[in-house]
């Protein structure tokens, strides 16, 4: 639907552009060719991925050939997870799926999704600014509600700076500061996704750009890691852990903020998280002693950790 949209009358650009979820949240049920006219799609091709989303609990058809979104299918909203669900359908992602087996089985370390684009994750990005545009869409998509969650259950009393490590657009910072009306924020991150966000930024952020491996803004009592260190080898993330504590002002704190795998073989995003890292850049999940021990070894002291949501934990050290 996103990619054979055509020009129907009343109809916005951004109603094809977002697909089915966000046209029955506007407009209410609507039948299956009122919907395959709207989205730009083939009448049968279209019915047979909304009987799918129907079986999955994503919509119901209240009567015959009509469609309506449930509670599960109105978290495909653009406004909600639909960015994140374009990400992960995008052929860059398929096709660095496709070479995991192939990694698996070489001695070559180069990460699936490095093999199939022929440059690793974050140089595509800085290259591309339609992917980049894209990945951190997703990247927001998964931590408005996150970020709400982490935030609420922190004292930000007395906090005076804020430095959002890795940050994105600043969604997890955005949620800090609103706990914290008197201190102010600096979104680090690359220079190209320093420069997507600046515009959109509230006057209390400064964005900065640079590279975590070599240094972070010094001075601030209050950093945050959110899905950051499981992108990288324990090295790697143990490198960034070391760059935030020499940046540190004394008795500051850190939050980190990510996912922990369950210890036995239950159910476990955190295990699709784990093999989604390996895929795209080499990175991994780790259970929570590896968490503790990665911390200890760069100087932080764990003072409290809880799980926030299905796919993460939080982190708060000293």
């Amino acid at each position: 639907a996103h990619e054979r949209a055509v020009v129907v009358p009343g109809l916005r650009a951004e109603h094809a552009a977002v697909g089915v979820p966000d046209l029955l949240a506007e407009r209410g049920p609507r039948s299956i060719e009122a919907l395959a006219e709207e989205a730009g799609c083939d009448r049968g091709d279209l019915e047979s991925l909304l009987r799918a989303a129907a079986g999955l609990g994503c919509l119901t058809e209240p009567e015959p050939g009509v469609f309506a979104l449930t509670t599960r299918g109105a978290q495909l909203r653009r406004d909600r997870l639909g960015a994140l669900a374009s990400f992960l359908g995008a052929p860059a992602q398929w096709d660095g799926w496709s070479r995991l087996r192939e990694s698996m089985r070489d001695e070559d370390p180069t990460p699936p999704l490095e093999r199939a684009l022929g440059e690793r994750l974050y140089d595509h990005l800085a290259r591309d600014p339609a992917a980049a545009a894209e990945y951190d869409a997703a990247i927001d998509a998964f931590t408005r509600h996150e970020s709400a969650a982490v935030a609420g259950r922190l004292d930000l009393q007395g906090v005076e700076r804020i430095v959002d490590v890795g940050g994105g657009r600043g969604a997890l910072l955005r949620a800090l500061l609103a706990r914290a009306p008197d201190a102010q924020g600096v979104l680090f991150d690359l220079p190209h996704v320093v420069a997507a966000a600046r515009a959109t930024l509230p006057e209390r952020v400064t964005a900065v750009p640079g590279d975590f491996f070599t240094s972070v803004p010094a001075g601030a009592d209050l950093y945050a890691l959110r899905h950051v260190l499981h992108n990288w080898s324990d090295a790697d993330a143990a490198r960034i852990l070391a760059r935030c504590r020499a940046a540190c002002a004394a008795g500051g704190r850190l939050l980190v903020i990510e996912a922990v795998l369950a210890p036995d073989n239950r159910p476990d995003l955190a295990r699709l998280l784990d093999l989604e890292m390996r895929v795209l850049c080499g990175g991994r999940g780790r259970r929570k002693p590896e968490w503790r021990r990665l911390l200890r070894g760069a100087g932080w002291r764990v003072e409290r950790a809880e799980q926030v949501d299905a796919s993460s934990w939080l982190f708060v050290c000293r």
